[in-house]
């Protein structure tokens, strides 16, 4: 049984990327995450990891808003 706030967790990351796998493992590369296969369709974090995925999407953020700005800084 997922809970909901993983499921929501593994929503945002599906949208963020898709998942990467290397056909063998059910883990994202780009991010660790647990796939719902090793085709990787849908990424499934699981409980535990679920703070862990959200700090990684949270660094994201960071980095592209950082990105963002150096490019302002560029024109």
């Amino acid at each position: 049984m997922v809970s909901s706030e993983a499921a929501e967790t593994g929503e945002r990351l599906d949208q963020h990327h898709s998942p990467e796998t290397n056909g063998r493992m059910a883990v994202c590369r780009r991010c660790g995450t647990q796939t719902n296969g090793p085709d990787g369709d849908h990424h499934v974090p699981e409980g535990r990891r679920v703070a862990r995925s959200n700090d990684w999407l949270d660094a994201q953020s960071r980095l592209s808003n950082i990105d963002r700005v150096r490019g302002s800084f560029d024109k």
